[in-house]
């Protein structure tokens, strides 16, 4: 009996460990795929049916949700706007997943009665005219998940000093840190937080960090040394002198006295932590681009001239008919692209767009300078919340070049009556070519409207904390 009662002990441990390991490590891994095409599907949903709980796809289909928390038999739904769920018990699931999603058009002359087909261009140009009835700022708390990212590419760097009369400065300094400058750059931040927004303003936003996470940059000794040399060069400015940054006839004094004044009233910031307030601003910048209102960004809304549009079908989206309808540009237009749009409201519920072949955005080549945006590509989801449409996810990826072929100085003066005499020169023929990509994600995990005199009641934290990595991984956010 003893020796029994032993045996079933030892395997009642063994399997406990043994589900409280499965228990631990049930999460799931794949990619979400158009079943026809076999192209990605991009800010899918996959969710826990009844428990209001999931994730979304990335920008690649791809995806990772730890099914720890539910039980074998919840339903594990992965939907996508235009195409048909599909759903599968947490116990069905594997650790590695490859979802195909068939796409769900509905004929519009079967789903809906009109008395003539609809005109795609009308459809496009009610939902510029309703765009003030359907997207309302209220005042409202909105817990996101944010991802930026930004690689630059150097393809040239270098420099010519033809003049330097700076003491401190030499130009064996200067070319070693040219040199030292990577040839590849790589940012990557994740931010967790709440957003607070107050009614009837697009531009109010206080920021509450909850968690970033961001890639560990690259020190370099001749950055920082340089860097102090100015540092200590612009603090040892008399009150008769001043600072002026020249490229050929173009020239700017520098304000040293206002940096000077920022720099004592602002709290200062340990290497672990940044400004709330600089995060703001990327936030607020980064919203703009889902702002109706950009005329620029939403170009084949608001010039329905430059643009062939055809209805494809329709569908459902959260209980409301949709229509679908693809877009194409003529002459002067740039995107190519498909919005799904409420039969109802006539409110853009999302669209998917890029830049069609040979197109791009700006395209600037004067006095030795080049910036051309040569790609783009951008989703956006809106949310019907009560009676007006919320912003739940977008993304932007963006790509560009540039270059510069210039003579720069750099010249401290002193006043005089007459003629300002120069003190110190830097004087460089700069020569730059880079390709950029800058892409970001917002997610809004759960909104909530809230008084204004919550929105009021709240302070913006004046530091975030951040954690530096050596390298992103998915588990960093697991869960």
């Amino acid at each position: 009996m003893k020796k029994r009662s032993l045996i079933f002990s030892i395997f009642v441990f063994v399997t406990l460990i043994s589900f409280g390991q499965n228990e631990e490590n049930h999460i799931i891994r794949g990619s979400i795929i158009d079943k026809n095409t076999n192209e990605v599907l991009p800010y899918a949903n996959i969710v826990i049916l009844q428990k209001y709980k999931g994730t979304v796809s990335n920008e690649k289909g791809s995806f990772s949700f730890d099914l720890s928390p539910f039980s074998a038999q919840d339903t594990l739904s992965f939907q996508f706007i235009g195409y048909k769920s599909h759903k599968v018990l947490v116990n069905q699931t594997t650790p590695e997943m490859t979802v195909y999603l068939e796409e769900d058009m509905i004929n519009l002359s079967e789903a809906f009665v009109y008395g003539n087909p609809p005109n795609p261009k009308d459809i496009i140009k009610k939902v510029v005219e309703n765009k003030d009835k359907n997207y309302k700022y209220i005042s409202s708390n909105n817990q996101v998940f944010i991802r930026s990212r930004d690689i630059t590419d150097i393809e040239n760097l270098s420099t010519n000093v033809k003049k330097l009369s700076i003491d401190q400065l030499d130009e064996d300094l200067i070319q070693n840190t040219v040199k030292k400058v990577p040839r590849h750059i790589t940012s990557y931040t994740d931010f967790l937080g709440n957003l607070y927004f107050f009614e009837g303003k697009s531009d109010s936003l206080k920021v509450d960090p909850k968690r970033t996470v961001s890639l560990k940059e690259e020190d370099i000794a001749e950055f920082e040394q340089i860097g102090k040399i100015f540092e200590n060069l612009f603090k040892d400015t008399g009150e008769e002198e001043y600072w002026k940054i020249k490229s050929g006839i173009f020239g700017q004094k520098l304000d040293i006295q206002e940096e000077e004044n920022d720099s004592i009233t602002e709290t200062p910031i340990s290497n672990d932590s940044s400004s709330t307030r600089y995060m703001r601003s990327s936030i607020r910048y980064w919203l703009e681009y889902s702002s109706i209102e950009n005329t620029d960004e939403w170009e084949f809304l608001y010039s329905p001239g430059k643009y062939k549009y055809t209805l494809t079908g329709g569908t459902r989206v959260n209980g409301e008919d949709v229509f679908i309808i693809d877009f194409t540009p003529k002459s002067g237009g740039e995107y190519i692209g498909r919005v799904y749009v409420s039969t109802e409201s006539y409110a853009l519920i999302k669209a998917d767009y890029e830049y069609a072949a040979g197109k791009t955005g700006r395209d600037i080549h004067l006095l030795g300078i080049g910036y051309t945006e040569d790609y783009f590509k951008a989703s956006i989801y809106f949310e019907k919340i009560e009676d007006s449409y919320q912003l739940k996810y977008f993304s932007k990826k963006a790509g560009k070049h540039f270059s510069i072929n210039r003579s720069l100085q750099l010249i401290k003066k002193r006043k005089r009556w007459l003629l300002n005499k120069t003190l110190k020169e830097m004087k460089l023929r700069l020569k730059m070519a880079a390709n950029q990509e800058e892409s970001v994600e917002v997610l809004f995990l759960n909104h909530e409207k809230i008084s204004n005199e919550s929105f009021a009641q709240f302070n913006q934290p004046k530091k975030m904390k951040i954690q530096y990595i050596e390298q992103f991984h998915d588990d960093l956010w697991i869960g």
